[in-house]
């Protein structure tokens, strides 16, 4: 009899509404100030790639950019095709490009802070008046198109370098 009422007082209080631990779950309230920080952001580095007085006196000039897919991921390639506009020889040239995707947002890229940028190189000699292609492979996974590509640094086989100001 002891034991029946022991298992009845057992039963009894495992059945009770124990206080569950759980914490509540908060909504964060949208707060418009970050956004336009990172809009402001976002829309000085795009109007500074959009400027084309500063790339005006390049010596590299941008003839194509294309999107290309990559055959083994989802990752995109980009192909740059560049002409050298000067006299004297090219040894190594450093491009940048700006991309978005499809929500007209910066692209993801090689920066985690600031995205939409993307930054490759060449060091084949690139002779005077001559054209040339180079692909970038695995550069993004959401880039849709390429809003503006250039040369931000290049060096001449003479010595002379030059730079995006």
């Amino acid at each position: 009899m002891k034991n029946i009422a022991l298992f009845i007082i057992l039963i009894l209080v495992s059945c009770t509404n124990k206080r569950n631990n759980i914490t509540e779950t908060t909504i964060q309230e949208y707060n418009p100030t970050t956004n336009t920080v990172e809009k402001i952001l976002t829309d000085s580095v795009k109007n500074n790639f959009l400027d084309t007085e500063k790339t005006k006196n390049s010596p590299v000039k941008i003839i194509s950019a294309s999107l290309l897919k990559n055959q083994y991921s989802d990752h995109k390639d980009i192909k740059l095709t560049f002409k050298n506009t000067t006299p004297k020889n090219i040894k190594a040239i450093k491009f940048e490009w700006y991309c978005e995707n499809v929500f007209d947002k910066p692209a993801s890229g090689q920066f985690f802070f600031v995205k939409g940028i993307t930054r490759g190189h060449t060091d084949v000699l690139l002779k005077s008046k001559k054209i040339e292609s180079k692909i970038w492979e695995d550069f993004s996974t959401d880039a849709y198109t390429i809003l503006a590509a250039r040369a931000y640094y290049i060096a001449f086989t003479d010595g002379t370098k030059w730079e995006l100001k």
